[in-house]
């Protein structure tokens, strides 16, 4: 049997009420792409009734079940490494996608864009909030503002280069993914992985899109919430965060400003009584050998600098 060109992964855990929407959606939408594919859920020792769900009624999704709870990062690397597919298209078990998601998604890999440099890398869609409707993943690029790397959004009619792909809904090739390594542990439980990966590809020259054509409805935040609860997801992103600019910033003069306002910020938080900055402080700075390690692991792949890479999204509009 011949391999499918497209690999669609969905990571799941305690995804009962959501699971089959999304399957459905994207099985229709492979269809529609007239692709050989196949889909693989990668279950993470969930609890519920996901797992019977899925093998009752989407016989044909390849069901990969995790031996106890691994966790984001390594569930989805799982299912790269299980795929098939040249293409692998990550998705969100809280997704229900379009008819033509996957269809435009995975079309650049096909003919790839003219005048984009390097090998493409990621294709990244637009993602709508269930209940509102209000766009929650843009194209997206950074800006280096008040010491920090900042998130930044534009939102263009036009596939339009960007700087991150967000894992949740997001076509990759295979090969440079698992080249990269996949999903970094330095990120455990979660945030910020596929954005390192990102900037991890950019830094080699590697091509990124975001078409604004491919889109699915998302309701967001359930698994992390549930499993965590509000306060130390908020202290996970925080340190994440941190965890990312300590890894990426390479120029000396960032450096200097980043490190000037982490005790102003900490002051700050201290007087308003609060205490996940500092928590997410201590966090990041227990990851520091961790962090060491991969910077030098990377130096000699890593040609573009700072500079290059934030200076074209200065003009976005900042996330925060």
């Amino acid at each position: 049997m011949a391999s499918p060109l497209v690999s669609i992964i969905v990571a799941n855990w305690e995804g009962e009420a959501w699971i089959a929407r999304a399957l459905s959606s994207l099985q229709t939408s492979a269809r529609a792409a007239d692709h050989h594919f196949e889909v693989i859920v990668v279950d993470d020792a969930s609890s519920d009734g996901s797992v019977d769900l899925i093998r009752k009624r989407f016989p044909r999704v390849r069901l990969v079940q995790n031996p106890r709870n691994l966790g984001f990062r390594r569930t989805v690397n799982r299912g790269v490494r299980a795929a098939r597919g040249r293409v692998v298209v990550l998705c969100n078990n809280d997704l229900s996608v379009q008819e033509t998601f996957i269809g435009n998604l995975t079309r650049w890999f096909i003919e790839p864009p003219q005048n984009v440099p390097g090998p493409l890398f990621a294709v990244s869609a637009r993602t709508l909030g269930w209940y509102d409707g209000r766009p929650n993943q843009l194209c997206m690029g950074a800006r280096f503002r008040g010491g920090r790397i900042t998130p930044a959004f534009l939102d263009p009619k036009e596939p339009t280069p960007c700087l991150f792909a967000q894992a949740g809904a997001a076509a990759y090739d295979r090969e440079l993914f698992l080249r990269l390594g996949g999903l970094s542990s330095l990120y455990e439980p979660g945030y910020w992985e596929d954005y390192d990966l990102s900037l991890k590809a950019a830094r080699r020259g590697w091509a990124q899109l975001y078409d604004p054509s491919a889109i699915a409805l998302h309701i967001g935040g359930g698994s992390m919430q549930k499993r965590f609860g509000a306060q130390r997801v908020a202290m996970y992103k925080a340190r994440n965060h941190l965890i990312f600019e300590w890894r990426h910033i390479t120029s000396p003069a960032l450096a200097i400003r980043h490190a000037a306002q982490l005790p102003i910020a900490l002051f700050r938080e201290a007087a308003a009584g609060e205490t996940t900055f500092l928590r997410a402080v201590a966090g990041a700075t227990a990851r520091i050998p961790a962090i060491w390690r991969a910077r030098l692991a990377d130096r000699s792949n890593s040609p573009r600098s700072d500079k290059e890479l934030l200076d074209p999204w200065r003009e976005f509009t900042p996330s925060y």
